[in-house]
């Protein structure tokens, strides 16, 4: 098919129905196309840089997003990937500075409370992460996909402290020095603000 006929809108109707049925190869030629029809499309750059994510390109899924929350930096669900995507690479003080955009949101926001959760995380203090992204998921009534990662995330940090726990309990001269959780990445296919 010659996707060049398209128009922006039906690149990105088309792009979004294949990402949501999971045809990875389909949505990656939709939106690159409607990348290099309209380069500004902020969309366009977010969807290829959860789509990179999504088929373990996570080099190329940084630079996609990146470029999405430069277009435009109130698209917060980019915002938050983007730190999460640097977060899972083991660069934790970029993770930071891009969550600074999201400050523009209020304190009880999800994405809001997700960030202060998994800056909890990075720190090793897994009580304040554990109630934040909790509290977190309460609040997010729009992404269900992230509600299942934050609570993915909490599933690691009983089972860290459980076999730290363990471990402690086994041999109590050993130090008990917990290690940092390793966090998977967290992409979805896009936000309500997409759509």
């Amino acid at each position: 098919m010659n996707y060049a006929m398209l128009d922006q809108e039906e690149l990105f109707r088309l792009a979004v129905n294949a990402i949501e049925s999971q045809r990875h190869a389909e949505a990656v030629v939709l939106l690159k196309q409607g990348v290099v029809n309209d380069g500004q499309d902020a969309r366009l750059h977010y969807l290829l840089g959860a789509e990179y994510a999504q088929i373990g390109m996570p080099d190329r899924a940084v630079v996609s997003m990146g470029q999405a929350v430069a277009l435009q930096p109130t698209l917060v669900m980019a915002v938050f990937q983007l730190g999460l995507l640097y977060l899972t690479q083991g660069m934790p003080e970029d993770a930071r500075r891009v969550w600074l955009g999201l400050d523009i949101l209020p304190k009880d926001a999800a994405l809001q409370l997700f960030r202060l959760g998994l800056e909890h995380l990075i720190r090793n203090e897994f009580a304040e992460c554990r109630a934040l992204l909790t509290e977190g998921i309460v609040a997010n009534q729009d992404v269900v996909a992230l509600n299942i990662d934050m609570e993915h995330i909490i599933q690691q940090i009983d089972s860290h402290e459980a076999k730290a726990a363990q471990l402690v309990s086994q041999d109590k001269e050993s130090s008990g020095s917990t290690s940092s959780l390793f966090l998977r990445g967290y992409v979805a296919s896009g936000d309500e603000q997409l759509h």
